[in-house]
């Protein structure tokens, strides 16, 4: 079974021109009308062409700001890390739960992922 499952028929979630949506199998939702969490994905991406990432890494632009990266995104990035002047209690625990639910959860590296990635920092 693929992870992905392209929803049709529901009016909460419309095929657009660019855009169209599937239910992540992976992330299953308890107490609600709908089975899985939704996510939106380009027409012309299929999100089972996902790339899993072992060994992820977080990627800072502040305390409140970061990525779960793969090694090499985090290698080619990391120099750029800017610890700006945003404040956040409890930044370190917070950052490694989402880090530990990103690679658990979804397993791409929000960079260089060729359906999920935004591109990196340019």
């Amino acid at each position: 079974m693929s992870r992905f499952i392209l929803i049709e028929n529901d009016d909460r979630y419309l095929t657009e021109d660019e855009t169209c949506w599937y239910w992540d199998t992976r992330r299953p939702l308890v107490k609600s009308d709908q089975p899985y969490i939704a996510v939106q994905c380009y027409r012309d991406r299929d999100p089972n062409k996902y790339i899993p990432v072992s060994g992820m890494r977080l990627l800072f632009t502040d305390q409140c700001e970061y990525y779960a990266v793969c090694p090499a995104c985090y290698q080619a990035y990391s120099h750029m890390q800017w610890t700006g002047s945003t404040n956040c209690p409890d930044w370190q625990i917070q950052s490694e739960r989402f880090l530990q639910e990103h690679a658990k959860m979804k397993q791409w590296c929000e960079f260089c992922d060729p359906v999920f990635g935004n591109g990196g920092w340019m």
